[in-house]
């Protein structure tokens, strides 16, 4: 039985999803599921919505909260990308976001608005050696120190796609589908029998190689994430700033990396490593890179223009690259 390829496209969580699934009933059938899906995980790890459960427990930083299921999940998530990366991964970077002036939803920030006025005193560094993270899985609770704020917009978009995914993909059985919110992307199945999903790449904007096409990945099964200094960014008195703090400076990081794509099987793991990357920089991310995600695929550009190529060093790519100029191939 030959499936048509059919398209939901809405906003939730900040940002653009779109999902496509070879299904034989009419997609209208799976919208209600699709969104709700979204905007449950918005309303609990959303850092801009009072009421949410990530709200709750900044509010409640020093005392022992119980805690969802989903949040118990996501916090040890967080504790294992905080050891993997040696604490380029930190969720408690809330203070330096909204010192950055991210103080609210980014598309309603602009250059010359108070909200984009930055503050004056210093944060101290974050710890290297260890996540303060009291989480009891047992008792559904955790504690965090009083003087600690989380922003869990690091993890919880790609979380909610590789979620959604298996739960359309297993439980529903939809033997082909895409998923992309904001390009961070989960695929599976093809896009036909005979052909994969084709994904593109947008180039930053001082790439050297200057050509009006995206790089294009090929995938039949997979994801890919993107992060970047330059999409996510304002101007304040302080100057240019965007959303990848780095813990070590509480502040904006200023790598020489300034737009890395991870190509592999879980986008978790794609997301966490592309942001790490724009954070530590090619000259300590790299090495960071081969130690700890051996079986992933990354593309990184710096700001000198140029484009590298990391290949897996434990399987071989997931996926195929046209139009792939890279200036360093790293094997």
């Amino acid at each position: 039985m030959v499936f048509m390829l059919q398209e939901s496209s809405f906003r939730s969580m900040n940002t653009q999803i779109q999902v496509i699934l070879a299904a034989r009933h009419e997609m209208s059938e799976f919208e209600p599921l699709i969104q709700s899906y979204f905007a449950k995980a918005e309303r609990r790890f959303s850092r801009f919505l009072p009421s949410s459960e990530c709200s709750r427990l900044n509010r409640n930083s020093g005392s022992r909260c119980m805690i969802s299921d989903e949040m118990a999940n996501v916090l040890e998530l967080c504790q294992h990308y905080f050891e993997v990366t040696e604490g380029a991964f930190n969720i408690f970077i809330l203070p330096a976001l909204e010192q950055a002036g991210y103080q609210r939803s980014f598309e309603t920030i602009s250059n010359d608005d108070e909200c984009a006025e930055a503050c004056n005193h210093s944060l101290l560094p974050l710890s290297e050696d260890r996540l303060q993270i009291d989480l009891d899985t047992a008792m559904s609770s955790v504690r965090f120190p009083g003087n600690q704020q989380m922003d869990l917009g690091g993890i919880v978009k790609s979380w909610t796609v590789q979620g959604l995914s298996e739960l359309l993909r297993v439980e529903r059985q939809m033997q082909r589908g895409l998923v992309n919110a904001g390009g961070d992307v989960e695929v599976w199945g093809g896009a036909t029998d005979t052909d994969p999903w084709v994904i593109a790449i947008d180039r930053p904007n001082n790439s050297r190689i200057h050509r009006a096409d995206d790089l294009l990945l090929l995938l039949v099964d997979g994801a890919v994430a993107t992060s970047s200094t330059q999409k996510r960014s304002w101007r304040n008195s302080g100057g240019s700033m965007h959303h990848l703090i780095d813990p070590s400076t509480m502040k904006p990081s200023r790598s020489s990396v300034i737009q890395c794509s991870v190509v592999g099987e879980h986008l978790v793991d794609c997301e966490i490593w592309a942001k790490v990357m724009c954070i530590r920089g090619l000259e300590e991310g790299l090495p960071l890179f081969r130690r700890h995600a051996q079986r992933l695929e990354a593309l990184i550009y710096t700001e000198d223009g140029t484009l590298h190529h990391v290949n897996p060093c434990a399987n071989k790519s997931t996926g195929q690259w046209l139009g792939l100029e890279a200036d360093f191939v790293h094997v």
